[in-house]
């Protein structure tokens, strides 16, 4: 039996017009009464994922940053967290740089982007606050970091992920979040490994998990989970890694899948 659901944001639960469609929202509602706890676990940070998911019934902790934190949102209080490492924020920069990514660095109270990154002035809707430009972001510098994000083109950032991966194996976590965004957090820091801490919170078994994602980022979690649900937007690397390949996200694939494969057996 599942007592868990675990869902991806963006390419996963939100439709590419970034809403949650009706369907969806009453097959969340109905897994929750029938006693599932319902755990969002994104890149995004807290207020964005507060404003999102309003009306979603979320009785759980929550993981943002790619599981950098677990929070409850309700009060916003952080439960747990892992920066990046302070003697890896400048190189990392500098590597960064050198690579031809755009860069951006996410404190606790804003997200920082060097002048020039493409469509960073889109990236957040009111009332989550918007990312600030700045000329360098290693000026930042020592703030506390929670991760750095090196924006690029689509075309060549899986390339540019696996070299990337190679020369900072160790030291930081590497992983893709959507089309043109790397992220770099915390060697010890992934979803699964903040799934597998709320679990562990909760008395929960990684069979009774239920896990839906669309991107790098979410395939060590797929793979922890009972089931693991790749939308059918997913990259081929997130499918083969999966249990089940849901219909798109813009296909109602999370409601469709939750209809057939879990509702019916609580």
């Amino acid at each position: 039996m599942y007592r868990l659901l675990t869902i991806d944001l963006d390419g996963t639960l939100l439709t590419p017009q970034r809403t949650i469609t009706p369907r969806t929202y009453k097959a969340l509602h109905r897994a929750v009464a029938a006693g599932m706890k319902i755990v969002i676990a994104t890149g995004q940070k807290m207020d964005v994922l507060r404003a999102v998911c309003a009306d979603l019934p979320l009785n759980a902790p929550q993981i943002i940053y790619n599981g950098a934190i677990i929070a409850d949102i309700q009060s916003g209080s952080i439960l747990y967290e892992q920066l990046v490492p302070a003697e890896q924020i400048l190189p990392t920069l500098d590597i960064l740089r050198s690579t031809g990514l755009h860069r951006v660095y996410h404190t606790h109270e804003h997200v920082y982007a060097d002048e020039g990154t493409p469509n960073v002035r889109n990236w957040y809707r009111a009332p989550a606050a918007p990312a600030v430009e700045v000329p360098d972001v290693k000026s930042l510098y020592p703030q506390p970091c929670i991760k750095l994000v090196g924006v690029g083109e689509p075309a060549t950032l899986r390339e540019k992920r696996l070299e990337l991966e190679h020369r900072l194996s160790g030291q930081l976590y590497v992983t893709q979040a959507s089309h043109d965004l790397l992220e770099f957090l915390h060697p010890s820091v992934s979803k699964k490994n903040a799934l597998a801490t709320i679990t562990r919170m909760l008395g929960i078994a990684p069979e009774e998990v239920v896990a839906f994602g669309d991107n790098h980022n979410d395939i060590d979690m797929l793979r922890f989970a009972g089931l693991g649900v790749a939308m059918g937007n997913a990259h081929d690397e997130v499918k083969t890694a999966a249990d089940y390949v849901a219909l798109r996200n813009s296909e109602d694939g999370v409601a469709i899948a939750l209809e057939e494969k879990v509702l019916p057996y609580l």
